[in-house]
């Protein structure tokens, strides 16, 4: 494990169609300008447009010689393309920043390994919304969007603390919670002897109507 002193790496998972990059675009606004809240650009095996997210785009040769070369602190497959978070987060986390970076389920378990403060924020929405969504992006029917929702998701590593944000309605609702939860990691890493960050089968839910951000551990 990377001896990082307080930093928290923040892992956002969850189905396309939930808007992961949405959610993580509006916290990196909110945060501008902020040094201790840090939202890398993924190095990507696919080509930029107006449609993706902003990344740096590598060849398949280029990435896997950064990868021979140890240039990521984190990378993974899918959907036929590898992505990988450039070392330069280790700094960040060294200064006890929070890292927060859009990631593969599958790459949870070596995050874990390589890293002592690890959450993991899972961005969903109900399966009728997820369709939608994918719809309107026009690249698949919604036969085929459906077929994508449906699919089972692997499960979670024993022992993460996963927060769950249920983003259905209002942006800058998932917005609002995923910045609140960023601070609270922040200020957790400030004073790391106050409220711990984990316990056993430990669930909060933060509004009153059920809705919204739930830790689940």
């Amino acid at each position: 494990m990377t001896p990082l002193a307080n930093g928290h790496l923040v892992l956002v998972v969850g189905p396309s169609g939930a808007g992961k990059d949405s959610v993580l675009n509006g916290a990196r606004a909110a945060f501008a300008g902020q040094r201790n809240m840090v939202f890398p650009r993924r190095f990507v095996t696919r080509l930029a447009s107006a449609e993706s997210e902003d990344h740096v785009s590598m060849t398949e040769m280029e990435f896997a010689i950064a990868v021979a070369e140890n240039a990521f602190a984190l990378w993974w497959r899918a959907h036929g393309n590898c992505y990988g978070i450039g070392r330069s987060v280790e700094a960040d986390l060294a200064l006890g920043g929070v890292v927060a970076v859009n990631c593969s389920r599958t790459a949870i378990t070596e995050a874990m390994e390589r890293f002592p403060l690890v959450t993991v924020v899972e961005i969903t929405a109900p399966p009728e919304v997820l369709v939608k969504r994918i719809v309107a992006r026009g690249r698949e029917t919604p036969e085929q969007a459906l077929a994508r929702v449906s699919r089972e998701t692997p499960s979670f590593p024993a022992g993460v603390r996963v927060v769950r944000i249920l983003n259905d309605g209002n942006l800058g609702d998932a917005v609002r919670q995923f910045c609140q939860l960023l601070v609270s990691l922040q200020d957790s890493a400030a004073h790391p002897c106050g409220r711990p960050l984990h316990g056993e089968n430990q669930q909060e839910n933060r509004n009153d109507d059920g809705r919204g951000l739930v830790i689940v551990e």
